[in-house]
């Protein structure tokens, strides 16, 4: 027995030290910043003095207050995610199941595909704005071509009616190789004699899509969906270097706003809290999605 408990303490300490880097690294890079901003949300700082006053729940109470441009934030994001999230699901789902169909070069293809999600952020902003501008831009060469006049073209990230769906269709291009790689994943995981099953029975396509593919899918589906709403609530890098937040405050998201608030605003208490708002609002997304897997999700 002593040597049973000796050896399960040897092995626990080893797995301490194998873990311990890893553990100090999120303790100094993610729960200590974390706390920090959760006290820092309780005080009003400019960010330049070193006094900090306290003020208990005001910031919250400013954010939360009727007219406040938070909940505009929030709107804006909202609809952002209405936008990019089924774009991105529907895209991934029908490239993933062409590339299923391809038999030769298959990682080649997977490759290519991948490459917008590895791609930095800064990188793909500056081609879209390009992509996007009425002047010299290749859609507008692409529309004018196509018969369309030049004074029915939209500025894109000019019109506030054009500039958030085109901020969002962005997005869903550069995570196109990471949802399609998903979905490949899901696809190659169902069973072929699930089809060749179906085949027997002279099951169209279509039917097979529906009846088989689908329900099947729904692991990978869920995953993917409720990572496109995290991505929804997280996106900044292309608001802020293709818009920042304009026309009109249309494309104001809510990481935005707390960057504002923080570097532009230099008030560090109300940043602080839509920052831990924001994290509640991830937070009831993920608990929502563990309870909602447990009764929607069809495993094998």
């Amino acid at each position: 027995m002593k040597n049973i408990n000796r050896k399960k303490l040897r092995t626990t300490l080893i797995a301490f030290l194998v873990l311990s880097p890893a553990l100090l690294i999120a303790i100094i890079f993610v729960y200590y910043p974390s706390l920090s901003v959760l006290q820092l949300s309780f005080f009003d700082w400019d960010m330049i003095s070193p006094d900090k006053t306290p003020v208990g729940l005001a910031n919250y109470a400013s954010i939360f207050a009727p007219g406040s441009e938070f909940w505009n934030s929030l709107l804006r994001t909202l609809e952002y995610g209405l936008i990019y999230i089924p774009l991105s699901l529907i895209s991934g789902l029908m490239l993933a199941k062409l590339l299923t169909g391809v038999k030769r070069f298959e990682g080649f293809f997977q490759s290519i595909y991948f490459i917008p999600s590895v791609t930095s952020i800064s990188v793909i902003a500056i081609i879209w704005s390009y992509i996007y501008n009425p002047q010299i831009g290749p859609l507008q060469h692409l529309l004018t071509q196509l018969g369309i006049p030049a004074e029915m073209i939209p500025n894109w990230l000019s019109d506030p009616r054009f500039a958030l769906s085109s901020l969002a269709v962005t997005s869903a291009w550069q995570s196109l190789g990471l949802v399609t790689l998903l979905f490949v994943a899901g696809l190659n995981n169902i069973p072929q004699s699930i089809y060749d099953a179906a085949d027997v029975d002279g099951t169209s396509g279509w039917i097979k899509f529906w009846k088989i593919t689908l329900p099947l899918l729904s692991p990978t589906t869920y995953f993917v969906f409720f990572m496109l709403i995290i991505d929804s609530f997280r996106v900044f890098g292309i608001v802020s270097i293709m818009t920042r937040g304009r026309p009109v405050g249309s494309t104001n998201v809510l990481l935005y706003y707390v960057y504002q608030n923080a570097f532009q605003y230099f008030d560090a208490g109300i940043a602080s809290a839509a920052s831990m708002v924001i994290f509640l609002f991830i937070m009831v997304f993920m608990i929502f999605q563990q309870k909602l897997g447990e009764k929607s999700v069809f495993y094998q």
